[in-house]
Formats: structure tokens, C-alpha cells, sequence
């Protein structure tokens, strides 16, 4: 089809002055889009320039374009794998897009039998920070300014909601260990004394002294964190994990995803270099690159050029994956929406999609029945999962 062509189509089906045959021609190509097809450029423009013509889209393309970006192929028998794998992600957002314009016009019309799931609202600032002496105290409940004074050391929560440490006068005195914990459905910042910028996601923690003295820089994490941390040549930057493993830098932007339920440790090195250890074992990271060490044994792999949008999609508001199982997926699902995933029937799927964080769970889920690949049924927090 030439690029006029293709123009002319777009514009009258959003216009909706396209003849039943335009329209005809119109589905058809877009299901059977090449990886070169201008279609995804003209989709990316109109997607980012925010034009309300995204809400026309009709349930039927809408349905058809996301089966097949949700699909993952089965077998070889699908070449247009490697396309959907790189452009799903401009699709999705497109159509993504008008179905949020529809939730956002009020639209609370029942679907897929998800009713109930639309008081679950997604995850957001949630945190306790324990102090050395004991004490607890629930961020997201407290008030702005200063929250604790430990010796010289400041406890401030900003405006924006951030944790921040500040050393007030010369005389540093002793530091006592603080530790800061998100529940399910729950993320939170931290700036630490040296300032050393870190996010926390859900269901996590993170162990550290109030102030860094010594020959290094030591804090201790479960769950998954983004490390942003401020160069001190003198005094590396170790974070502990389990498994008898700890990644090393000195100056540098990484993510570690080190949840107890998870069979791996995985450290991304987004800026500088890193250093990942287990046990006797080490291997040393460029940008781009992820290590990854196994539970039950201390051997490193390494890969590279991994999607570091898709790693830090957590952290930047997105679910975004380029192929994904069903169960991990719900895994992430169940610590952001604080809910318990429970299996009627075995599913076998791969899923493939970009879409916000802050939507409400009746909306997600209703985007994955979408594939015909898995139902949902809700009842209270419990989502059962039947094909």
C-alpha cells in the first residue's frame, strides 16, 4: 500500500467519514503490519500529540490489534515475533489510549464479569521507616518537615514526599541503623546521608546507617531498589543482598531485583561500573548489561544489552514487558494492587504490552481478557485466574 494511500485511510477512518470498504481496508492492513509499515509512525505521532480521535477507535480493531500484540508465538510458526516484540509497545500505547480515554469519560459500564475488581486501586507513596531506637513511623500518614532527630542527624519528609537525611552542624556523633519498608502496593524515595538517591519498590526494604563512616558504604536490601548513588572514591558503595551476594561501585545508576520468592538476583548497571559478587565468584558490569546469580548456587551469568526501559519500568510508572509468563506478571500485579492471585486452571501465556501503573485493576485486567487467553473472577482482593 503506498504511503498516500495509507495517509488517506487513516484520516477517514478517524474522521469516521470512511466508506465500509476504506474501513475494511484499513483493519486489514493494520493486522498485517510490517515491521517498516508507516502506519506505526503516523500511530506514534497522533499517540504522543494526545489527539482525542484515539477514543474512536472500535472494539473490534481494538480487540484484534491487542490479541495480537499480547500473543506470543507458540512456536516458529510465527515470524512476525521479532516485529511485535519492538513495536508492541507503540501499538499498545495507541490503543491504550482510547481505552483510557473511555474510562476517564465515567464510562462504568460492567465488563468481563470484573465489576468488583474496580474498588482495587493501584499501589502508590507507602512506607515505615524504623528508627534505631524501635520506633515506627508510617511516612505515608505523616506530615511534611522534620520527623525525627537522631543525634545530629535530621529526619525530613519533603513536599514531594521524599525521605532525606541531613547532618546538622560538625559534630557527626554516632550513627544508629534505620531501616525503611514498602508493603504490597506500596513505593517510596529515600535520599541517604551521603546522598546516595534510592526507590524503593513494592514489598521492600532497605537497611542503612544514618551515617557512613569507615572505609565503605554498606546498606542491606530485600525486594528491588534503583540505586543512583553519589561518587565517593574513597569509600565504595556496597549493597548486601541474600544468597551471600553484594554488588560494589562507587559512583553509579543501577537496579537490583532481589524479592525472596524469586529464583534470581539480577543487577542492571544503567551508568558507570559495578561489581556483582557470590559467594567466591565476581563479574564485572558495563552500561547495559545485567548479572544475574542463582539461589541455589553462586554462579554468575551475564547478559547483555538488556532492555533497561523495560528493567526500570517499575520505577518510571509502567508495567512494560517484551515477553512475559502469566505468572510473573501476576506476581508484580499482586505486590502493586496488594492482592492474592489464585489459579482455577493452568495457563500457558506470554504477554507482550506497555501500559501505566496508576490505572485500577478492573481496567488491567480487563486488557488481558482481551487476548482470549485468560479470564478473571474477582472476589474481595482474591483475583482467581481461569482460561
Amino acid at each position: 500500500m503506498s504511503d498516500s494511500r495509507l495517509d488517506y485511510l487513516f484520516g477517514k477512518y478517524f474522521d469516521k467519514t470512511a466508506t465500509p470498504e476504506e474501513r475494511t481496508e484499513f483493519m486489514q492492513h493494520i493486522v498485517h503490519l510490517k515491521s517498516d509499515d508507516p502506519l506505526l509512525k503516523l500511530m506514534e505521532e497522533v499517540y504522543h500529540a494526545d489527539q482525542s480521535p484515539l477514543a474512536k477507535l472500535d472494539t473490534q480493531l481494538r480487540d484484534r490489534v491487542l490479541f495480537n500484540i499480547f500473543k506470543a508465538p507458540q512456536s516458529k510458526a510465527y515470524p512476525l515475533y521479532a516485529f511485535w516484540i519492538k513495536y508492541a509497545a507503540v501499538l499498545f500505547c495507541v490503543l491504550f489510549g482510547a481505552s483510557w480515554y473511555f474510562y476517564q469519560q465515567k464510562d462504568k459500564k460492567a465488563v468481563s464479569g470484573l465489576p468488583s475488581a474496580s474498588h482495587i486501586l493501584p499501589g502508590g507513596n507507602k512506607a515505615v521507616l524504623t528508627l534505631g531506637n524501635g520506633k515506627k513511623i508510617v511516612l505515608d500518614a505523616a506530615g511534611t518537615g522534620l520527623l525525627a532527630q537522631q543525634g545530629n542527624i535530621l529526619i525530613r519528609k519533603t513536599t514531594d514526599g521524599q525521605l532525606v537525611y541531613d547532618i546538622k552542624g560538625t559534630d557527626q556523633g554516632e550513627p544508629s541503623t534505620n531501616s525503611i519498608e514498602t508493603p504490597n502496593g506500596g513505593q517510596y524515595q529515600i535520599n541517604l546521608p551521603d546522598g546516595t538517591r534510592v526507590w524503593l519498590n513494592a514489598a521492600s526494604s532497605l537497611k542503612y546507617p544514618t551515617l557512613f563512616t569507615g572505609q565503605e558504604r554498606r546498606v542491606e536490601l530485600i525486594g528491588e531498589a534503583y540505586f543512583e548513588v553519589s561518587k565517593d572514591v574513597s569509600k565504595p558503595f556496597k549493597v548486601r543482598l541474600g544468597n551471600e551476594s553484594e554488588v560494589q561501585v562507587l559512583g553509579t545508576h543501577f537496579n537490583i531485583n532481589a524479592y525472596q520468592e524469586g529464583t534470581a538476583i539480577k543487577a542492571t548497571l544503567l551508568e558507570g561500573s559495578v561489581i556483582m559478587k557470590s559467594g567466591k565468584h565476581s563479574e564485572k558490569l558495563i552500561p547495559g548489561q545485567q548479572a544475574q546469580t542463582f539461589k541455589n548456587n553462586h554462579q554468575i551469568s551475564v547478559v547483555d544489552k538488556v532492555d533497561v526501559n523495560e528493567v526500570l519500568a517499575w520505577k518510571n510508572g509502567l508495567f512494560s514487558y517484551s515477553s512475559i509468563s502469566l505468572q510473573t506478571l501476576m506476581q508484580q500485579v499482586e505486590k502493586w494492587y496488594d492482592i492474592k492471585v489464585v489459579y482455577a486452571d493452568p495457563v500457558e501465556a506470554e504477554f507482550v504490552g506497555r501500559f501505566p501503573k496508576n490505572i485500577p485493576l478492573s481496567e488491567l485486567l480487563r486488557l488481558l481478557e482481551l487476548t482470549k487467553k485468560v479470564h478473571f473472577k474477582t472476589e474481595g482482593k482474591t483475583i482467581t485466574i481461569m482460561k
